[in-house]
């Protein structure tokens, strides 16, 4: 299973206990496999985290959402978002996807303001974080006729 790619411990214990396998094993074996490193939830879900904010523009409610599906431990997951997920690097990655997104700016109007700000909503980040970076990029646009 993990030669496919890395699985959180929750993710082994349901894909064991799916296998059939008794609880009291699935438990032992991974524990067992936490002892010999090939399980490390914490080195895991940092990588992951990061990797969905640099990589995939995601806001850190759209990480949480991920890592709680890959059943990470909720107080993991919270402290690994006030790691990699400081205030500068949220409104960073809101703006970044927001540039790819709108690649030419955001085109005038408040239609177009609120498309961009569903798009940035629905990648997880924080209403206050979608205004700010609709209202810089759609101020670094060129004015057109509205």
């Amino acid at each position: 299973m993990l030669a496919r790619r890395p699985l959180s411990e929750g993710e082994m214990a349901i894909r064991l206990a799916g296998k059939g396998v008794p609880e009291p094993v699935v438990a032992g074996t991974v524990a067992r496999l936490r002892e010999l490193g090939l399980l490390d939830d914490a080195a895991l879900c940092r990588q992951l985290a990061g990797s969905w904010q640099e990589g995939r523009r995601y806001g850190p409610a759209k990480i949480a959402r991920n890592l709680a599906a890959r059943r990470f431990p909720r107080g993991m997951v919270e402290a690994v978002l006030r790691e990699v997920s400081p205030a500068a690097a949220v409104a960073a990655a809101a703006a970044a996807a927001l540039r790819k997104r709108f690649r030419g700016g955001i085109p005038p109007g408040r239609e177009n303001a609120a498309k961009a700000y569903r798009f940035l909503a629905g990648r997880g980040f924080p209403p206050e974080v979608c205004r700010a970076a609709v209202g810089r990029l759609a101020s670094d646009t060129p004015e057109g006729d509205d």
